[in-house]
């Protein structure tokens, strides 16, 4: 991608596997911002014993964590996204971008923004506000988040230097727009 659409964009897609450290990537990159400069959210999992395993979000500028999973019962095969919490974390967001922030971290481009839903319109609005939005996209969902952002994103390694030198090359293109 060329530097002129790369200041255009706002928006970057960090690839990972499932069990590399984006979550623990991400908030260290939100903790060189003021907290309440920053929107958006990491993940948590925990064990339990129904289900094998429940997420949970923090929001990056709260610090308020939440559930986004449903616990099933001990019958049921794994846990299932809830989404009313998924909409309560989208309203958030949704304000917290409105009242102003210097950056959106989205910890996943998962299933129900692969199928059209989820965080998709708190995306696109930051990137209407010119907000640089950082993404963890895993690989089976590359190809639904190259249909979403049709070309415009840059995508970066798993690399706190990488990340850094994004966000700092969209501070100086906000900084002389």
């Amino acid at each position: 991608m060329t530097q002129d659409n790369q200041s255009k964009s706002f928006l970057a897609g960090i690839r990972f596997q499932p069990g590399e450290p984006i979550d623990a990537l991400l908030a260290q990159t939100a903790s060189s911002y003021r907290q309440d400069r920053v929107a958006g959210y990491v993940q948590t999992r925990y064990k339990d014993r129904d289900c094998g395993t429940l997420v949970y979000v923090r929001n990056l500028r709260s610090g308020d964590e939440m559930s986004i999973t449903k616990n099933r019962g001990a019958m049921a095969r794994g846990c299932k996204l809830d989404a009313d919490a998924l909409s309560t974390l989208s309203e958030q967001l949704a304000r917290d971008i409105e009242v102003g922030s210097d950056l959106l971290i989205v910890a996943r481009f998962g299933r129900s923004e692969a199928e059209g839903r989820g965080l998709r319109d708190v995306i696109s609005r930051a990137m209407e506000l010119e907000i640089p939005v950082l993404v963890g996209v895993r690989d089976e969902y590359a190809d639904a988040w190259t249909a979403f952002h049709g070309g415009i994103a840059d995508t970066l390694a798993l690399d706190p230097h990488a990340i850094l030198t994004w966000l700092d090359h969209q501070t100086n293109v906000t900084e002389n727009a």
